[in-house]
Parts: structure tokens; C-alpha cells; sequence
């Protein structure tokens, strides 16, 4: 049967308070905690009464004032084993000659490695930041625990209790933290569909959101959380270019709409004006007796026939002019749509498979540089290219070639670790970065992406394309540009073709 976890512990506990109707006092509750757990309740301590006893010990020579030091400290830290000691030793060197074997075996206690108690007290100061310091209660623990652990003594009970305290409230804070981290994730994911959703005749916008939610996926890493806020902010900034591009073309519709309209309706009651002119003209020709009563009416249907076309050009006029207006607002729009194109290029991101383009390879690059440099790492670059590229163009088209870029993106996504990143760097040429990878096995991840690929054929139509690439690996030195690293990775990737492809060559 597995041992019983201190959150096991305590539930099984407030269980057998309620069982036994007994109230949820502090004392009731420790007392059926340590029934449980099997071990022994702790002894009541009288701090106020045995500092009263510390402060009035003696202290006029060096032998009463290194015991009355003992005393108080075995006082303050409420410990019946260190203050059991300090009056053993003090007896044993003051009024015991001889002392029996019993007393020895319980005084010399094996002291702790210095190094391990401070390496423990370490690990304790760099895991608290982990949990954040909201629990006070925890951050006073781990303050006591250091503080004890950094003493020039410590006594094996007592220092055994105050770890099991700390691991204890520990679990507590480390369960809520991985809560809110969930929920976390879960926040973000929505806020993803939910961008999704409101454009979905964007389709370059919803790959990028799948691509941001793969990303988001547990295991996470500081290296991930850094590309997924580089991603989101580009396309924060394209989003925003994109609702002037639309803000600005359904302007120009209402507006062009709006005047054709209006010119409609003109168009109409002019129409329907002269129509009523010539109409009362043509009566009146026909009851005219003379040339004399003719020309009068003559005249007037000239006048509205002048009138109707002067209205007619002037009607051209504008809607040319409108013409024009709507044709220098649509090369406004091409032009917005070149530029988000153009930011598009821009970004760190390749639009074709999803991965990081030249732009964000050189960005990550100089920082796991940095990082590793720091931190006294290896970090290992590989240039991959896909073998016969052309001929799968040739034969096959080049939507397929598009297609097969994609797949190598995919499937090299899913293969590496969480902290490798992969970017397309020009073609059909990729760049695989390993962080924290010896070369040795950096040639082995690389060697394990090729069996995946020929694991994962490519689909086209009812064909299946085997996609195989030759990649070449080195180690990054802190001193040098990753561009000199990438000219020594694509040698030996061409080493690699020559060799017969296929392959993984270092260097």
C-alpha cells in the first residue's frame, strides 16, 4: 500500500472529526492527524516558563555562559531534544566524572555534512519563488528552515520536524499554484477560440491561432511562453491592420452606395419631369392651328431637351468623379493588404508551415546564446534540406512541394523536445536549434526526426511520398554569430548529400 500523502493524511482526518462529532479545534484536529499518520502528538512546550528559568541561569564563567547560550536556543527553537542535550552535556562536564555509556550514546549524535545542509537550504530558497509568496505561513517556514539549516548545529529530531512541517504546508501551496496555472491555460485557450471564431474567413489567422494553441500544451517552458508572446503580439499588430483595411473599405461602400442612390432617385424624378414636359407638349402640337401656335410649344420642348441632357452630363459627371473616388479607395486597400503582407514577412513566424522564419531563428538563437553562455551549456544547431525538392516539384507540382514543407514542419513539431525550436530558413531548408544538447546528442535527436519521417509518409491524393532530408549538426560557440555557426551547419549538411543523403553529418 503507498504511503499516505500529508493532503491524504489531513482528509482522513477532518473524516474522523466529523465521524466522531468532535469540533475542529486545533488541538482535536492534531491529535486525530497523528492517529492517522501513526506517529506521536508532539509534547506541550512552557516557552514563557523555561525562558523565565533561561534568563535567571548563571553566567559569570565561560563553561555557565555557553550553557545558558544552549539553554535559550533550544528554548526559542521549542525543542525538548536540543534542550534534553544542553543539560546532559552540562551535567556530564560539571558533576559526572565518568560518564556512564547510556549518557554518551545520547548525547553524540552524527553531525549532518555542512555542504548537504547547505545545499538544502538552498534548494529551499531557489524552489519558494516557484510557489510565489502568498502563503505567508510557508514563506515564515522557509525562512525558519534556512535559518536552523545555516546553524553551526543541528539536532536530527528537530530539524526532522521542521522539514516534515514545511513539506507538509509545501503541498498545500504547490497544489494551488499547479490549480491556477491550469486554469490559466485554460483562460488563454478560450481567449484562442474566441479570436477564431470572430474571423473565420481568415484562414492565415486560424492557422496561427492552432499554432498558438499547440504551443500552450503542457509540458510548458520558459522558451515556449517567450515564442507564444512573440506570436500574440504580431498578430495583435496585423489584426490591427486588418480592421483599418475593413474599416476603411465598408466606408467606401456606404459612401459610393449612399450617392448611387441618391443619383438613382434623381435620375428618376428628372425622368419622370420631362417626361410630363413633352407629354403636355405633344397635346398641345396637336391642337395648334397655326405655325404661329406652334412655335412657343417648339421652343419649350427644345428648352426641357436642353435641360434633360445638361442634367444627364452633369449625372455622368459625378458618378465619374464617384468612379474614381471608389477607384483610388480600392488601391488604398490593396495597398493596406500589400502592407499587412509586407508586416507579415516581417514577423518572426513563416506563414506557409507555421514555424519560425530567418527573422525569429536569429532572435531565439542570440538568446539561447546568451542563455547558455550564462549558464555554462552546450547549445547544438542543425541545417536540414529535403532531398530531390525539385523533382518532387516537378513531378508532382508545386502545391504538393507546399504540402511537403508543411508535413516536415509538422511532424518535426511533434517529434523534437518542448525546448527545440525549428524555423524554416530559406526553400526548403530548415534549422533545427537544440538548447542545452551535447553534439553527440543533438546527432541523435536529428537521426530520431529522419525515422519519424519515414514512420509518417506524406499524403498526396492517394499517393504516398516518402520525404527524406540530409542535416548537418554543430555546437554553438558563445563567441561567435550564429551566422558563422549556420555556414558550418550547411556545409556539413552539403557533406551529408554528397555522402549519398539521407544522412546526418557533424561537425
Amino acid at each position: 500500500m503507498a504511503a499516505l500523502t500529508p493532503q491524504d493524511i489531513a482528509r482522513e482526518a477532518v473524516k474522523l472529526l466529523t465521524a466522531r462529532k468532535l469540533p475542529p479545534t486545533p488541538d482535536n484536529f492534531q491529535t486525530v492527524y497523528h492517529e492517522v499518520a501513526g506517529t506521536r502528538p508532539l509534547r506541550p512546550f512552557p516557552l514563557e516558563n523555561l525562558r523565565q528559568i533561561g534568563n535567571g541561569l548563571p553566567d559569570r564563567t565561560p563553561g555557565q555562559l555557553r550553557f545558558k547560550a544552549q539553554f535559550n536556543k533550544a528554548v526559542s527553537m521549542h525543542s525538548w531534544e536540543d534542550l534534553e542535550k544542553a543539560l546532559l552535556n552540562h551535567f556530564r562536564n560539571h558533576h559526572t566524572p565518568e560518564p556512564t555509556a547510556s549518557a554518551v550514546a545520547v548525547v553524540e549524535e552524527k553531525a549532518f555534512p555542512p555542504e548537504l545542509l547547505e545545499q538544502t537550504a538552498r534548494i529551499i530558497d531557489h524552489a519558494l519563488p516557484a510557489v510565489g509568496n502568498d502563503d505567508t505561513k510557508v514563506v515564515e517556514q522557509a525562512e525558519e528552515l534556512v535559518n536552523y539549516l545555516r546553524l553551526d548545529s543541528q539536532h536530527p529530531a528537530t530539524l526532522r520536524k521542521m522539514m516534515a512541517d514545511f513539506a507538509f504546508r509545501l503541498s498545500f501551496v504547490a497544489e494551488e499554484q499547479e490549480q491556477i496555472r491550469r486554469t490559466l491555460l485554460g483562460l488563454l485557450h478560450t481567449v484562442f477560440e474566441q479570436i477564431d471564431a470572430i474571423s473565420p474567413d481568415n484562414p492565415w489567422l486560424q492557422q496561427q491561432m492552432a499554432a498558438l494553441a499547440e504551443a500552450t500544451q503542457p509540458p510548458l517552458s520558459a522558451r515556449r511562453l517567450e515564442d507564444v508572446q512573440r506570436r500574440l503580439k504580431g498578430l495583435i499588430h496585423q489584426q490591427a491592420l486588418a480592421r483599418e483595411q475593413t474599416q476603411e473599405a465598408q466606408r467606401v461602400m456606404k459612401e459610393t452606395l449612399g450617392v448611387f442612390l441618391e443619383r438613382l432617385a434623381q435620375t428618376a424624378d428628372n425622368s419622370d419631369k420631362y417626361q410630363l414636359q413633352f407629354e403636355n407638349c405633344a397635346n398641345r402640337l396637336e391642337q395648334a392651328q397655326s405655325l404661329s401656335d406652334m412655335a412657343p410649344v417648339l421652343q419649350e420642348a427644345i428648352q426641357s431637351a436642353r435641360a434633360m441632357a445638361l442634367d444627364t452630363r452633369r449625372t455622368s459627371e459625378e458618378l465619374h468623379l464617384l468612379r474614381e473616388r471608389a477607384t483610388e479607395a480600392e488601391a488604398e486597400v490593396e495597398r493596406l493588404r500589400q502592407e499587412l503582407d509586407r508586416m507579415s514577412e516581417v514577423a518572426s513566424h513563416d506563414l506557409l508551415t507555421g514555424v519560425l522564419n530567418r527573422k525569429g531563428l536569429l532572435e531565439v538563437a542570440n538568446r539561447e546564446l546568451s542563455r547558455a553562455e550564462r549558464m555554462g551549456i552546450d547549445v547544438c544547431l542543425a541545417v536540414l534540406d529535403i532531398d530531390d525538392f525539385k523533382k518532387i516539384n516537378d513531378e508532382h507540382g508545386h502545391l504538393t512541394g507546399d504540402g511537403a514543407l508543411k508535413h516536415l514542419a509538422d511532424v518535426s513539431r511533434r517529434s523534437l523536445r518542448p525546448h527545440d525550436s525549428v524555423a524554416r530558413y530559406g526553400g526548403e531548408e530548415f534549422v533545427v536549434l537544440l538548447p542545452d544538447t551535447e553534439l553527440e546528442e543533438a546527432v541523435a535527436v536529428i537521426t530520431r526526426l529522419q525515422r519519424e519521417l519515414t514512420t509518417h509518409l506524406f499524403l498526396e491524393g492517394d499517393k504516398r511520398l516518402l520525404i527524406t532530408f540530409s542535416a548537418g549538426v554543430t555546437r554553438m560557440v558563445g563567441t561567435e554569430s550564429s551566422t558563422d555557426a549556420l555556414n558550418r551547419a550547411d556545409q556539413a549538411m552539403y557533406a551529408a548529400k554528397r555522402a549519398g543523403k539521407n544522412r546526418v553529418v557533424a561537425v
